[in-house]
């Protein structure tokens, strides 16, 4: 019966770690009780997340940002070990939160999905699915002037779902007329 309990529980295991952005040593090494409250939290924050606006039909259209994300190395599943990644470019406007795809630069198969939110004058990046405290984003950047030239922040470091690792983020910041 042990037996049976515990397969079940490692089966279930698996999906929860690569929700939270685990590796399975690190789920393994929280407690029952610990594991349970990461889950609650989980929860709490998809929920946050799932009433954000995330199309283009509610956004505030005078202002977006355009993005590139390059260099350095990201976390994806089974969240073990650095990965090298494809660089990529989008847009986000105002008031608009997207989960960006970020492919394995050998193995295409390899991805994981970096969450981004364009809220007032400040873009949140890679936010934890565990943490409350960086439901938004564990790294936020503010406005700056330089943004209307594009600048370019590197060296840049997260402690979200995908952990940037030394990334460039070049932000270049465009304004519609209504």
């Amino acid at each position: 019966m042990v037996v049976i309990a515990n397969l079940f529980l490692f089966g279930c295991a698996v999906d929860p770690m690569t929700k939270l952005g685990l590796s399975e040593s690190e789920w393994l090494g929280y407690g029952s009780d610990e594991q349970q409250k990461l889950l609650a939290n989980y929860k709490k924050i998809a929920e946050k997340r799932a009433g954000t606006v995330r199309d283009k039909k509610n956004h505030d259209a005078r202002g977006f940002l355009e993005i590139d994300v390059l260099d350095g190395k990201v976390m994806m599943p089974p969240f073990v070990d650095w990965s090298d990644y494809k660089p990529v470019n989008f847009t986000i406007f105002r008031g608009q939160c997207r989960d960006i795809v970020l492919q394995g630069l050998i193995d295409e198969k390899s991805q994981t999905e970096l969450g981004v939110c364009f809220y007032g004058d400040t873009l949140y990046l890679d936010p934890s699915h565990h943490d409350l405290e960086k439901h938004s984003g564990s790294i936020s950047i503010h406005s700056s002037p330089l943004w209307l030239s594009g600048f370019s922040y590197k060296g840049i470091s997260s402690t979200g779902y995908v952990r940037l690792n030394n990334v460039t983020i070049k932000i270049l910041q465009k304004e519609n007329a209504k």
